[in-house]
């Protein structure tokens, strides 16, 4: 049972990042679906790790520098995995006029207009954000990264479970394997692990409003693709992982804007500002 479970969680560290993974995994289409259990406890993963690298760029850079280098940081770290499914959404949505030629679009490796307009707005508006968070410290900052990864990833499984693939047009995905199918008990999971890092390190209110949005947002991105494509593909998950991430940081900074608590109060003793 544990084997089991860490070789799943190695599959999802590979699909997520470009951290190395024991070479010898146990692969099936089956264990893929499986893997997407542990997309939000990879999403915590990565927000630990660059919290952890910014640290040091808090410590010694102005702020918007230090965001800018974590943007990067970011997409090293990931292998820019979702920024290139957004601008594939993108360009399909924006250049297809019908199912079929948004999927054939979103699955050309060319970046056109449209994806690479969104993407331009995306990393800047990522970067403005990341900017603005840390001007009230690294501590703030860390919190949302870890919880903001964790729930973002975690709106974006889920999406897998409460709709269908769209398997009769996306039939050649050029990125890599995807998870097509979930489970129950694999809902349940995601679903815990995408919400403990923010009860526990962010402001319940603020947990609140990000839990709400994020739900929301979801069944709207579920009845839109159901209406134009009829299902999900692996490019519009990476897109809603982008805009639900994007819309917490924004709602986090509603926050900061308005003096509102923004972290937890366990993390509001922690003597790091």
């Amino acid at each position: 049972m544990i084997k089991r479970e860490i070789n799943l969680f190695w599959l999802a560290l590979a699909f997520f990042t470009r951290i190395p993974v024991p070479a010898e995994l146990d692969f099936s289409s089956e264990k893929m679906n499986h893997a997407s259990r542990w997309y939000a406890a990879i999403g915590a993963l990565i927000g630990f790790l660059l919290a952890a690298f910014l640290y040091p760029l808090w410590f010694f850079l102005p702020e918007n520098i230090a965001a800018i280098i974590l943007t990067g940081a970011s997409l090293l770290l990931t292998g820019a995995f979702h920024e290139d499914g957004f601008a594939d959404m993108c360009d399909g949505f924006g250049g297809g006029f019908d199912p079929e030629k948004k999927i054939v679009i979103m699955k050309d490796s060319r970046l056109g207009t449209f994806g690479g307009a969104g993407l331009f707005m995306e990393l800047t508006l990522e970067w403005a954000l990341l900017a603005y968070v840390l001007e009230r410290g690294w501590l703030s900052a860390a919190a949302l990264l870890i919880s903001l990864h964790a729930l973002s990833r975690g709106i974006s499984g889920a999406l897998i479970f409460f709709m269908p693939y769209q398997a009769a047009l996306d039939l050649k995905s050029k990125s890599k394997p995807l998870a097509t199918g979930m489970r129950k008990s694999d809902l349940l999971i995601l679903v815990i692990t995408a919400l403990i890092p923010g009860w526990l390190l962010l402001d319940p209110v603020l947990m609140t409003a990000l839990c709400v949005t994020g739900g929301v947002m979801m069944l709207w991105f579920r009845s839109f693709l159901m209406r134009h494509i009829g299902g999900f593909t692996g490019d519009c998950l990476g897109a809603l992982q982008i805009l639900a991430l994007i819309t917490g940081l924004i709602i986090a900074a509603v926050f900061l804007k308005g003096d509102l608590p923004v972290l937890s109060a366990i993390m509001e003793i922690n003597p790091i500002s």
